[in-house]
């Protein structure tokens, strides 16, 4: 395949901006492991993370291969870009699922705080009326 200009521009650009990406890839991975690693599903993400990140990595070295030599074929930059696809979906997958657990556990925790509330609220508001009296007393 012959390169133009503007698969060059693209080539540098992937370049430029993998390196870029794929370290904050690698950060955001460590951050999501460091912060969920008691639990499952955020340590999961930072693993997606970081796998994006490596096959971000690899197809930054497939597009200087493709500048410094533009005889080599592109199945390596498209094989690197495919694996990155699939880790993003699953990615999105797994973000979704973490945010319906999130809402499902704090509507569960309204739900039991607000039966709680309740048990703690006495019904027969006569029956307390002359506790309170007798231990106040002459305060008035």
């Amino acid at each position: 395949m012959q390169q133009t200009e503007k698969i060059i521009q693209s080539l540098h650009s992937i370049v430029k901006w993998g390196k870029v990406g794929s370290i904050f890839l690698y950060i955001s991975g460590g951050f999501a492991i460091l912060i969920g690693f008691w639990l499952v599903l955020p340590a999961a993400l930072g693993v997606f993370l970081i796998m994006m990140g490596i096959h971000v990595q690899k197809s930054v070295k497939a597009a200087e291969q493709l500048i410094q030599a533009p005889d080599t074929p592109y199945e390596d930059l498209l094989e690197q870009y495919a694996k990155m696809m699939k880790m993003q979906t699953l990615f999105a997958i797994s973000s979704i699922a973490a945010v319906i657990l999130s809402f499902i556990a704090i509507v569960l925790m309204l739900i039991l705080g607000g039966l709680a509330i309740l048990q703690e609220i006495p019904y027969d508001v006569q029956q307390y009326e002359g506790e309170y009296e007798q231990e106040l007393g002459d305060f008035y």
